[in-house]
């Protein structure tokens, strides 16, 4: 099935959810969205399906782009402001209520599009979610890569983490990586710290400079033809810095080893979280928890459904999510271990496949 066979699926679907929202379109102008329906790759563009027809709104500088990328949508390549265009289009359809993602579009535009096209917006964000949380076979395969590339680049430079170099450094090198390897770029600001900064679970890195017996904590993930990875590995420097940190390393492996053994459709994701958050409390770690076990990772780092303690969605096949346990502990260090997960329709399968033992780096 060739990739504009899967993307007109996909605009046929929100025709099926306009009929159950009783709206007469759909407008987005958001990339992540727009290139979900088009495959324009493109930063810049505006698109609206009706129940008969679909448009793709951008200007003169992806007219030759949007050529190459985008086969199931009538093009209008725009001049002046892509929103006054857009406004036009919407009152020449005589269009009276318009479905939107509240989340990804402005307060300020919502009151434009109202006050413009004298229209009525309703939120769809949940049937939205609900499309995109089911990978599609040749989603699987680009996340699956992407995963390939960051275990890679990590692997690439580890050989690097010596005594003397910063986490700063070593942040640049996985991002220099991961275009040598082929993706996009990073999915998020690739986070390194070493000793007493793993304690910060999203510390930024800096001049730190690595020293035998610090911990190194490493969470990094690369965008693969528009699709996004997500890792985590801890390591230490030449030798182990306490029993207190095998203590620390073990809890967090073994919270996640228990949560991904029981992942299969039809979980609850409060009752995963649950599974990891009640082993990590047994062993006294409790308080230095305080995360979610997890979310969604798709052409967004952080999608639904989120695995935390107030979450309440069902894993169902197809699902990409990852398994993050953690322990942080102040002005001492922290442990992370996160493998991103496909779900199966018995269980789950790693697609972040490197060792998860401790290991000890050479000096």
């Amino acid at each position: 099935m060739s990739i504009v066979h899967f993307l007109q699926k996909r605009v046929d679907k929100i025709r099926n959810i306009l009929k159950q929202y009783n709206c007469d379109a759909f407008i987005s102008l958001c990339p992540i969205y727009n290139r979900y329906f088009s495959g324009f790759t493109g930063s810049t563009s505006a698109l609206l399906v009706t129940l008969e027809k679909s448009y793709f709104l951008t200007d003169f500088r992806y007219e030759e782009q949007v050529g190459k990328e985008v086969f199931n949508f009538t093009v209008i390549i725009v001049s002046g402001e892509l929103v006054n265009n857009l406004f036009q289009l919407i009152n020449s359809l005589k269009i009276q209520k318009i479905a939107i993602h509240t989340e990804k579009i402005s307060l300020q535009l919502a009151e434009k599009i109202k006050e413009n096209c004298k229209v009525e917006l309703v939120g769809i964000n949940d049937a939205l979610s609900q499309l995109r949380m089911v990978k599609e076979g040749f989603e699987i395969e680009t996340i699956r890569n992407a995963c390939k590339i960051t275990e890679t680049s990590i692997y690439n430079c580890m050989s690097a983490l010596k005594e003397g170099v910063t986490e700063r450094e070593i942040a640049s090198r996985i991002d220099y990586e991961f275009r040598l390897q082929g993706a996009d770029g990073s999915a998020f600001e690739t986070i390194v710290l070493f000793g007493k900064n793993s304690s910060l679970p999203h510390g930024k890195p800096g001049d730190k400079k690595l020293s035998i017996g610090d911990i190194v904590l490493i969470d990094c993930g690369c965008i693969y033809k528009g699709y996004c990875s997500d890792l985590t590995r801890t390591f230490v420097l030449g030798v182990i810095p306490g029993t207190w940190f095998i203590d620390m390393y073990e809890t967090v492996l073994s919270a996640q080893l228990s949560a991904l053994s029981v992942l299969c459709p039809g979980k609850y994701s409060n009752e995963i979280d649950n599974i990891a958050r009640s082993y990590i409390s047994g062993k006294g770690f409790g308080k230095y928890f305080g995360h979610g076990l997890g979310h969604g990772v798709g052409m967004e780092i952080h999608e639904p459904p989120r695995l935390n303690t107030d979450s309440s969605s069902i894993l169902k096949e197809g699902f990409i999510i990852t398994i993050e346990p953690g322990i942080y502990i102040p002005d001492k260090g922290g442990v992370r271990i996160e493998d991103t997960v496909l779900i199966t329709n018995d269980g789950y399968e790693r697609l972040t496949t490197s060792n998860k033992d401790l290991i000890v780096l050479p000096v």
